[in-house]
């Protein structure tokens, strides 16, 4: 599962786990872990944070609710634990953050797992659906009789446990700013998730409703099953016409390094066909969903932004970044390490406007929820604060300013990775209040069977404003 990043600016959100701070270099980690090295090892990421976060800049102790949180799991680290289940203890300050870009990666052996370690985690990626159902994300063959799972069905159970009791457990040990971002953010790294906190692998038991009529399933998966994906959801910009003629382009994640050049291409290819489709007296109009997208790059959504811009736009209004030892350049370029430096926004992250010929001049409605968040916040909120689109929906799980550059923190004993975001963003408008980013219509209901409210209100609204 890849990483959600949000890049803002040169270099990346997250850096690479060679900058891990020099005091976490350590090598393979004995188990069990004694109490006084699960006791070193938080106060190792507390000071951490302390010293890498912004919010804590200048502050000689964390907030109270984070101090406790710190506290209340050091006491509870108080016999020999193996890394399992030294992990499901540390895990439960993640919550206390508040912040998606701040967590205790569930990763045991402080690597994304790779290789054999892949094969025994559960295979299928998950989503969640409305009503904190969990569904499966693409449809899946077995290749040993051909079974299949289709796309969209509905997870009951995993080895016994309901879903949603299992959600309610894991939510305990997630990371981000509500409730209902923890739990989004959990479907990401669901794989990781079971086995650092549950201690889950292979087999697996699930219990699954079909998405159309038909009885519930029950079904084993055991790792020298070989699964293929049969419909994989898309994770490139598509395009769509809808019945009254609206354009409608879904954009399910920003999250595009290992296919740049195919996302650049299938925007290209969106407006190049706006543009074709679109007729000044017949009011073109747009919808943009980013419901769900949970972020990526920044420089993928200054790309979805260029279309609509005349002259250059910035994404943040202010950007600052803390130095430490990983991130102050060679021979401390940046600056000392523990000063803050700021981002020079006349110079850098600039999003340059495409020639006229390729702009587009229709009405533009965006569709946001709580789990668009990191990346597509600042799209969103760049699309709001600069009036090149309607916002419609409801309001974001993550705050509207927000932080980023997750950097990795490799603790002594344990080997856990801890990342921990060093830079903070505030949104064009210069608007400081730390709140989620509130649509220009807000839309409380969910689609249900094959309704959508949030996309009928955007469409009322273009149409409103022909």
């Amino acid at each position: 599962m890849k990483r959600r990043r949000l890049l803002m600016l040169a270099p990346a959100l997250v850096a690479p786990l060679g900058a891990c701070q020099r005091a976490g270099a350590a090598a393979e980690t004995p188990t069990p872990l004694t109490p006084q090295q699960l006791q070193q090892d938080l106060s190792q990421w507390r000071q951490a944070v302390l010293d890498r976060h912004p919010r804590f800049h200048g502050q000689p102790r964390l907030d109270d609710a984070l101090e406790a949180a710190f506290a209340h799991v050091a006491k509870q680290a108080n016999t020999p634990m193996d890394r399992q289940a030294a992990f499901s203890v540390l895990s439960k300050v993640n919550p206390h953050f508040a912040d998606a870009h701040t967590l205790l990666m569930p990763w045991l052996s402080g690597q994304p797992p790779a290789g054999r370690q892949k094969d025994w985690r559960f295979p299928f990626g998950v989503k969640l659906a409305a009503g904190a159902r969990l569904q499966l994300r693409s449809s899946w063959r077995r290749g040993s009789d051909g079974h299949q799972l289709l796309a969209a069905s509905e997870v009951l159970s995993i080895n016994g446990t309901a879903t949603q009791d299992l959600l309610q457990q894991l939510l305990a040990h997630s990371h981000g700013e509500t409730a209902a971002l923890r739990q989004h953010m959990l479907t990401l790294m669901w794989p990781d998730w079971l086995l650092a906190v549950k201690g889950w692998q292979m087999p697996f038991s699930l219990q699954l409703r079909p998405p159309a009529a038909g009885p519930d399933t029950e079904i084993t998966l055991r790792a020298n099953d070989t699964w293929t994906p049969t419909r994989v959801a898309p994770e490139l910009p598509t395009l769509q016409t809808l019945p009254d003629g609206t354009a409608l382009l879904k954009v399910p994640t920003f999250d595009v390094d290992d296919q740049a050049a195919a996302y650049s291409q299938a925007l290209k290819s969106a407006f190049a066909r706006l543009r074709q489709q679109a007729h000044p007296q017949r009011n073109p109009r747009l919808v943009i969903d980013v419901r769900g997208n949970t972020g990526g790059q920044s420089d993928a959504g200054a790309e979805l932004i260029q279309p609509f811009i005349s002259q250059p736009a910035q994404q943040v209004s202010r950007a600052r970044e803390r130095l430490n030892a990983d991130n102050k350049g060679w021979f401390g370029q940046h600056g000392a390490v523990g000063t803050v430096r700021e981002f020079d926004l006349g110079r850098e992250g600039l999003i340059q406007p495409l020639p006229p010929a390729e702009r587009w001049r229709g009405r533009t409605a965006v569709l946001v929820d709580e789990m668009s968040y990191s990346a597509t916040i600042l799209f969103a909120t760049t699309m709001q604060d600069l009036k090149l689109a309607t916002l419609v929906g409801r309001p974001t799980g993550g705050h509207a300013n927000q932080t980023g550059n997750m950097m990795p923190t490799r603790l002594q004993h344990s080997g856990f990775t801890a990342f921990i975001a060093t830079r903070d963003f505030i949104r064009p408008s210069g608007e400081t209040r730390v709140r989620p980013l509130v649509p220009d219509i807000t839309v409380e209901d969910s689609s249900t069977d094959g309704d959508d409210p949030v996309l009928r209100r955007a469409l009322q609204a273009l149409n409103e404003s022909a």
